[in-house]
């Protein structure tokens, strides 16, 4: 007689278009059924069309999924509440949680329940409170997952999590649905550098505008196009305006059709403060795209060997322009890192690879007993 599949309860923020939320919605439907029964939960309220696709993903994989519709975070009491009675509900053998308000809540509501606890860090957390409570969470998990070895070191380092308890599993892409870039010239619009992200600090797009803007007045006929939205829109469009830049630099706000723009498109830039993994950066990789992406965390696990000559920092403003400049001039150039990059991708960043990392975890935890707290 076969075993029941092992209940896994995936607690997350919100299940918006972010890559730590595509990533809960591969994991929940690409895990097997036959092995495990997962359930999702989201604090946040579900997200707004057209923003919804991976509700509709969840939802057509028959994913069982609550919205606990917190709005701030005053009503986290509540949610902590809510997940309690859920879990006593679904009686999960393992609850998962992913970005730092589930975490947080995550950890509160299974407190003195006999239960697997597994967090998932995406991010270098900013700010020392955020990083106080994150330790708090992380440390009364049964293991800690990393996303990049640079977030593994912050763990242990930063939130003093015991080294015993953290695992590195990169984030993967389903390479099988990306078609690469035909490297063809561009016909009835300028050669196009595109950033994705978030409009805010983090991302950096202030010194990306800043480092290109010489190029862009030098080269008319390419344009940088950052796809995102966020409370940084402002700033940016003023920084766009006293650089003259208005023909040159487009802001397209968020945009649900990211593969057209990948496709036509001839460098990817990532310009971040700090990060996780970058999901943009391994999609614009898989797209074939050369890059010029700043050394933050995951960076150098995407881009190591050969490749490595697409990472800058934000201190090597001359490097970050001499490579800016080698790759708008050279499409052979252009072309040879896009195909790398391609296989880099295919060979260690497989949406395949990351799922069979996370069921040897599961079936490697499962089989030992809840941390005592």
């Amino acid at each position: 007689m076969s075993e029941a599949p092992k209940r896994i309860l995936i607690v997350t923020t919100e299940l918006g278009m972010g890559g730590a939320e595509r990533c809960v919605a591969n994991v929940a439907c690409r895990l097997d059924p036959a092995r495990y029964e997962v359930h999702v939960v989201a604090l946040a309220p579900p997200p707004e069309p057209p923003k919804d696709a991976l509700v509709r993903q969840l939802e057509a994989a028959e994913i069982p999924l609550n919205f606990l519709g917190c709005r701030t975070k005053w009503q986290l009491l509540s949610a902590i509440d809510r997940l309690k009675r859920i879990i006593c509900k679904t009686k999960p053998d393992v609850v998962w949680s992913f970005l730092f308000h589930a975490n947080i809540v995550a950890a509160m509501a299974t407190r003195a329940v006999d239960i697997h606890r597994l967090q998932s860090l995406r991010v270098i957390e900013q700010g020392s409170w955020r990083r106080r409570f994150q330790s708090w969470a992380a440390q009364r998990a049964d293991r800690v997952l990393c996303v990049s070895e640079g977030v593994r070191q912050f763990a242990a380092e930063t939130l003093r999590v015991p080294e015993s308890k953290l695992l590195v599993i990169p984030n993967g892409i389903d390479i099988d649905v990306i078609q690469p870039t035909t490297y063809a010239e561009p016909v009835d619009r300028k050669h196009r550098i595109i950033a994705v992200g978030r409009l805010d600090e983090q991302k950096g797009f202030d010194w990306l505008i800043f480092r290109l803007a010489e190029l862009l007045r030098e080269k008319p006929d390419w344009e940088l196009v950052i796809v995102g939205d966020g409370q940084q829109l402002p700033e940016l469009l003023m920084q766009v305006e006293s650089e003259g830049l208005n023909e040159s630099v487009r802001l397209v706000g968020w945009q649900d059709d990211l593969p057209s723009w990948f496709r036509e498109s001839e460098i990817y830039a990532l310009s971040s403060r700090w990060e996780g993994m970058p999901n943009a950066l391994i999609e614009a990789m898989a797209h074939g795209l050369p890059v010029i992406a700043t050394d933050v965390e995951g960076v150098g696990e995407l881009l190591s060997g050969d490749l490595a000559q697409q990472r800058v920092t934000h201190e090597e403003m001359p490097e970050a322009e001499t490579l800016l400049r080698r790759m708008m001039e050279d499409a052979a150039l252009r072309q040879q890192l896009g195909q790398a990059n391609r296989q880099q991708v295919e060979a260690h960043f497989s949406l395949h690879q990351m799922i069979q990392s996370y069921e040897t975890m599961l079936d490697d935890v499962i089989s030992t007993s809840p941390t005592q707290r």
